[in-house]
């Protein structure tokens, strides 16, 4: 029996997404898998775009790394989505990675995910381009100022302005489908 269009657009399960401390970004005050699933609601804006597919639960590179809840592809675009839950407050990236909030360390750090970008950089042809977004939704009532990003690899996203970055980045640079990438990225959302 055929699937239905709508679930053809959305390829492998957040059931592998679980609160973790080696998630190196993660939410606070709510559940990784709840704080996925939000993120997912507001993806489900791309269902009827053509050519446009969510996977979710995609290793990045190998079982003992944490699964990255969405990625989107596009053609050739293809875009690590990370969600997290943050309560209110200033947030920023030290050099190293390294995520604080007001001048704190919050235990956190964006390194792996821009592992995750190279790592699918190099998986895929050179004419694909490799991004990600991070959704910070709100974990509490509050002002909430996103770190500034330190490199093109990784955009952030307030929960209401996420579908408009994600596509942003999707479509920058469009080209038609890739087989490779739909291969790669449908191996990787096996069940482990």
């Amino acid at each position: 029996m055929a699937r239905p269009a709508h679930d053809r657009r959305h390829l492998g399960s957040l059931d592998g997404i679980t609160d973790s401390e080696r998630n190196a970004l993660r939410p606070i005050g709510r559940g990784a898998r709840e704080t996925a699933l939000l993120t997912g609601s507001l993806l489900a804006g791309l269902r009827g775009l053509p050519g446009v597919l969510v996977f979710q639960g995609v290793l990045p590179a190998g079982e003992d790394i944490p699964r990255i809840p969405h990625v989107v592809s596009a053609g050739r675009r293809v875009v690590l989505v990370e969600s997290v839950a943050w309560p209110p407050g200033t947030y920023g990236i030290a050099e190293d990675g390294r995520i604080h909030c007001d001048g704190v360390y919050i235990g956190q750090s964006v390194r792996p995910l821009l592992t995750a970008v190279r790592y699918w950089r190099e998986a895929l042809p050179r004419d694909h381009g490799v991004s990600a977004v991070v959704v910070v939704h709100h974990a509490d009532a509050g002002d909430l100022a996103l770190p500034r990003p330190r490199t093109r690899d990784v955009a952030w996203a307030s929960a209401e302005d996420a579908l408009r970055i994600v596509l942003l980045q999707v479509f920058a640079g469009r080209r038609a489908a890739s087989s490779a990438a739909l291969k790669a990225l449908s191996s990787a959302t096996r069940p482990g």
